[in-house]
């Protein structure tokens, strides 16, 4: 049985650790922080499985984490992307957006973990939530409203 020790460190710190884990072909589960990528994911209770990305790591819809050019940490679902550059909004977020250069991509999101149950990229559950986010706003709106009622 392995021992888990928790401790706090900068996100500075952790997401450094956490880039050179990754580029290192490690997978890394990290802890959500926050209600930006709710409903998929809620801050303090769901973890996330992080990998290295690949040549399909930046298209419409995936969770990516990067850097900032403010250097804060993101993990945000894609949505829309150029040679060099990437545009990100949390499913949460009803009209915030964030760019980032490609190059200031740390990692991609491949699952979710809530509690015993995993939400893995591909599967339905992990569809239906990418879905909810390309939705026009006012649907998202609605949508969101109601599910922070019933289900929180």
């Amino acid at each position: 049985m392995s021992k888990v020790i928790r401790t706090a460190v900068s996100n500075r710190e952790l997401f450094q650790e956490v880039a050179e884990m990754v580029a290192s072909g490690h997978r890394v589960e990290i802890v959500g922080k926050g209600n930006s990528m709710f409903p998929l994911i809620r801050g303090g209770l769901d973890k996330i499985v992080l990998r290295k990305t690949d040549d399909f790591s930046l298209e419409k819809g995936n969770l990516l984490l990067v850097k900032l050019s403010n250097a804060n940490y993101v993990l945000h679902r894609v949505k829309k992307y150029n040679i060099s550059t990437v545009t990100l909004q949390g499913d949460g977020n009803l009209r915030v957006v964030e760019t980032c250069n490609v190059e200031d991509i740390i990692a991609e999101a491949v699952e979710v973990i809530r509690g015993k149950k995993r939400i893995v990229k591909g599967s339905f559950a992990w569809k239906l939530f990418c879905l909810l986010s390309v939705q026009p706003y006012m649907i998202r709106r609605v949508v969101l409203a109601v599910w922070r009622r019933v289900f929180r």
